[in-house]
């Protein structure tokens, strides 16, 4: 290429770079611009149609319409005035327009157009709505022409709702139905007669509406359905239940079941439901116990303990018995006395260890060793948690010692007790007992052996890498030198390094621009698809999933408390937080006890997944959905997989305990799941670096750039890899990589698959448990031939502290890197394999060939240009092409990262956003070769014995400004 072409090109990239960094700044001006003109739209709404002044307007339609659909979500209009409303905007046009759109083919015009209708009712528009929902194919557009008929529900309506969920995915079918639900008792409408129908939604649809409308009538068609559905499970199959699967019949069955006891009064008490070969049916069966609060039931339950999981909804049914009758405690610890059944003795034991201090107080100076029997009882069976807190606050001497005297004797033959007691009584306490606190000693980690397999593959790995230049010299020039002097030899081979780096430059950032421009269309499609979802429709019970939010914590005390409270604001309809204590030796727990006035419970949590044990678990009544869960050291990744088995929503989010996420970044992040038809795997939101930014109680208050020189060059980084990266990889159907830091997954999947990977449930670890976890759950979505989607949400923001010196940068690269090339190594047979579609023949190949053995190739070819620089054979045609390909195309890629970025919200200052792009004209200059250096000590790493996660610094929020 000669050195004209090469300016040439030059020439066009600085164009493009002034065009990009003009309309960053004009986007800055514009989103200003923009929110004014809005303010000045809602100023005029509120004088012309709340205060009912005659005004004109100098307002775009468009505008005035946001306006209105604020003030409807917000306020409560009159119908006079929704009237009139509807009346402009039917004169202006709007309304036949988007009437129109409902038939365009773009699926998000139909979903624009629904939103819009969605804030008017009339007879145009419920038939427009009506028509369109009976013709389409789509199940996402579907949700949004359901959500603009909720308010307008009659006869019509609810026809066209039930006609809907026929032959329809499962995921429409649960929102029609609870839209149904929902808004049925709040409309004169006569439920047609479905009984006799034989499509199995229908079906579902019914006993789902008979739990909410009460009519007689219902009970009798429900029991009639009872013996159809028990007969069909029984032998005697029906036309209709033969055609769905078993699973789904069971479903339907214990509904029925559950609606015709709880709202019916059925009577389902009787031997052939108490004492059913299914746990579920006897577990509704106990429930409906519950009814009836007598000791004789009790004493029924009691009967029927067996060690199974049953146990644990008896000693539920009690507790909520005997909470409502006091009387009916004292009998069961009176029935405690004679009973000579284990299993019916540790029941016992469970109820009664919440009212420890009501035992001890009634047999303070009771002679009889009624006391001594349950305490006993209660500690063998590992229900301690009251009885521990009630220690470390009862100030009765004489109480202290008569339990002293009883548990003592305990202690010293039980060792876990022991422990217990040396782990969770105040110091005091424990000295007073007889007894010093001795520290824990830290568990032994499982020495792995190295994977040979692993070994052998990462060998030939890099023997290929070192002799890829001299094979390509061998086939390329080594005849035209043969019968040269050695020195042109040399002087030519490094020549080759030297043109090979530069185009190995050109491929990856090409790459890369093919992403940027992906990049740029999904974020588009991502904003808008966003704005058009109103509050009312993110809101609406059941239509959006509810979610289990985990944090593993370990040793951030400087964090861990603004991180939960932030956590504990978020907007969503439906979540509960997990936080798991990896066995902190900081003071992270003793932080959250005290912050969050902490009890420790006896809370059973299901082994779905193998993980090391759990010490205790934290509840306050105040706060029903916060859990804190302690646990033995074990890792991130093991923390998570308590997490997942402690969760009881249907999505479990991972999140980093040191991050913080926006407000509504988990109600961004969830409701894209209502815009595509597939099963939605998994979903990752953006990492932006919190470091510079104002934070206050857990809540970023003002985002920037920080002063720290290594935290601004990651946040460029962090731009490039999210914003075009994942969007880019998402788009292709290719998204292999969902940050540790905030992902969210299906609980029944990620626990189908064994949860994350660890010793304790895989015998193998990991340090890229996030993606080893995604490549796990792709790989096995492709293999039981699944439509599904694994995507990221740029908009759905989570703050996270990035390092701010070399030591903890060094080791987090190095983590990566390693995670890579493990993860690579474990699920190689994806590699190139188009049984996995575009991740076999697109994301892994990319993966392998430019993130593990491209560095490998980069290192060599950057120390061929240095000795060519050295001996002065590098001529201007290479010096130009290799900044026109790394520096210059790296700079037009950071500023295009941060244009899409903040193409909807302002992120940075003009300030911060002048450094940011000094930054990306410097980090060229050493700073991306430091990175790819430090790839190849992870790629040597990896080839050794694992060395763990190591350590970062942290700073702590509160000085992140």
């Amino acid at each position: 290429m000669t050195i004209e072409t090469i300016l040439i090109f030059t020439y066009v990239l600085l164009g493009l770079d002034v065009l990009v960094l003009l309309m960053i700044f004009g986007n800055k001006t514009w989103q200003r611009r923009k929110a004014l003109l809005q303010t000045r739209a809602e100023n005029f709404f509120v004088a012309h149609y709340v205060r009912n002044e005659t005004i004109k307007s100098s307002c775009h339609p468009k505008a005035v319409m946001k306006a209105y659909q604020k003030f409807y979500e917000q306020t409560v209009l009159s119908d006079e005035t929704k009237r009139f409303i509807y009346q402009d905007f039917l004169d202006c046009g709007l309304v036949k327009k988007n009437i129109k759109r409902l038939n365009c083919l773009s699926t998000i015009g139909r979903k624009t157009a629904a939103s819009n209708l969605s804030f008017f009712q009339s007879p145009e528009i419920q038939y427009a709505l009506i028509n369109r929902l009976k013709i389409e194919k789509k199940a996402n557009v579907k949700i949004y022409l359901i959500n603009a008929l909720k308010n307008q529900m009659n006869q019509l309506t609810l026809l066209a709702l039930i006609d809907s969920v026929i032959g329809s995915k499962k995921y429409y079918q649960s929102r029609a139905i609870q839209i149904v639900k929902n808004y049925l008792l709040m409309n004169r409408v006569h439920i047609p007669d479905i009984f006799n129908r034989k499509e199995p939604e229908i079906k579902e649809l019914f006993v789902d509406l008979a739990e909410s409308v009460f009519r007689d009538d219902f009970k009798q068609a429900l029991i009639g359905e009872l013996i159809i559905v028990e007969k069909h499970l029984s032998g005697t199959l029906n036309e209709t239940y033969s055609s769905m699967v078993e699973s789904r019949v069971k479903r339907l069955y214990y509904r029925i079941l559950t609606v015709l006891s709880n709202i019916y009064g059925y009577n389902i008490t009787g031997d052939y439901y108490l004492k059913h070969s299914d746990e579920e049916v006897v577990k509704i069966a106990i429930m409906s116990l519950s009814k009836t609060r007598t000791f004789d039931q009790i004493k029924r339950l009691l009967k029927m303990a067996n060690g199974t999981s049953i146990d644990n909804k008896i000693v539920e049914v009690i507790q909520g018995m005997v909470e409502s009758n006091f009387e009916l405690y004292l009998q069961l610890v009176e029935y405690f006395k004679t009973t000579l059944l284990e299993n019916e003795s540790k029941l016992i034991a469970n109820v009664l260890s919440s009212k420890i201090e009501y035992l001890a107080l009634k047999y303070k100076n009771s002679k009889d060793e009624s006391l001594k029997q349950v305490l006993t009882q209660i500690i063998e069976s590992g229900y301690t948690a009251s009885l521990i807190a009630f220690l470390n606050v009862n100030l009765d001497t004489d109480l202290e010692k008569l339990l002293f005297k009883i548990i003592k004797p305990i202690a010293k033959d039980n060792n876990l007790f022991y422990q217990e007691l040396n782990d969770y009584l105040e110091v005091q306490v424990l000295k007073r007992l007889g007894y010093d606190k001795v520290k824990t000693p830290p568990v032994q980690k499982i020495d792995i052996e190295i994977e040979s397999s692993k070994i052998k593959w990462l060998w030939i790995i890099l023997l290929i890498a070192l002799l890829f230049f001299p094979l390509l010299f061998a086939a390329t020039t080594l005849t035209k030198v043969l019968s040269t002097p050695i020195r042109n030899w040399i002087e030519q081979y490094v020549l080759m390094m030297s043109n090979s780096v530069v185009y190995y430059y050109l491929i990856v950032n090409g790459l890369y621009f093919i992403l940027a421009i992906l990049s740029a269309f999904g974020a588009r499609k991502q904003r808008i698809l966003w704005d058009i979802k109103s509050k009312s429709m993110l809101y609406e019970k059941g239509i959006l999933g509810s979610i289990s939010i985990i944090a593993p914590a370990y040793n951030e005390e400087l964090s861990i408390v603004e991180s939960v409270t932030s956590l504990l604001n978020l907007k969503y309809p439906d979540y509960e937080v997990i936080v798991v204590n990896d066995g902190s030796k900081d003071k992270t727990l003793e932080k959250l006890i005290e912050h969050f006035r902490l009890e420790r419970r006896n809370i059973p949590i299901r082994p779905l997944i193998n993980t090391k044990a759990i010490k205790a678990v934290y509840k306050n009544k105040n706060i029903p959905n916060l859990t804190i869960v302690d646990k033995i050291n074990g890792g991130k990744a093991d923390a998570l997989n308590v997490g997942i088995n402690t969760a009881k929503n249907e999505y479990v989010c991972g999140i980093d305990a040191d991050s913080l996420l926006s407000p509504d970044a988990l109600l961004k992040l969830m409701s894209s799941s209502l815009d595509h038809d597939e099963i939605t795997l998994a979903l990752g939101g953006n990492i932006f670096p919190v470091n510079g930014s104002e934070v206050n109680h857990g809540f970023v208050e003002k985002q920037g750039l920080s002063k720290n020189s290594l935290a601004s060059l990651q946040t460029i980084e962090y731009l490039r890899a999210f914003t075009l990266g994942r969007i880019g990889w998402a788009e292709m159907k290719s998204l292999l990589i969902i940050s540790g830091a905030f992902g969210l997954f299906e609980r029944r999947i990620i626990a189908e698959v064994g949860g994350y990977l660890t010793t304790s449930a895989f015998k193998k670890d990991t340090v890229g448990e996030d993606m080893e976890l995604v490549v796990r759950i792709t790989k096995q979505a492709y293999d039981h031939h699944l439509n599904f989607r694994v995507d990221y949400i740029y908009n759905a923001i989570c703050y996270t502290e990035v390092p701010q010196n070399f030591k903890s940068l060094r080791k987090q690269r190095n983590r990566w890197q390693r995670g890579l090339v493990d993860i690579l190594s474990y699920h190689r047979v994806m590699i190139g394999n188009p049984k996995y579609k575009q991740v076999g023949l697109l994301g892994t190949p990319y993966f392998f060939l430019f993130e593990m053995f491209g560095p490998l190739i980069e290192i060599q070819g950057i120390l061929a240009l240095i000795i060519s620089g050295v001996l002065g054979l590098l001529s201007l045609n290479i010096v130009l092409l290799l900044m026109l390909t790394s520096i210059g195309l790296g700079i037009t890629l950071s500023l295009f990262a941060l244009l899409v970025t903040e193409r909807d919200q302002l992120y940075l200052s003009k300030q911060d956003t002048f450094r940011l792009l000094l930054i990306a004209i410097f980090e060229n200059f050493g700073w991306r070769q430091f990175i790819s250096m430090y790839r190849i000590v992870g790629f040597i790493a990896s080839m050794r014995k694992d060395t763990g996660w190591g350590h970062m610094v942290r700073t702590g929020f509160q000085n992140t400004k």
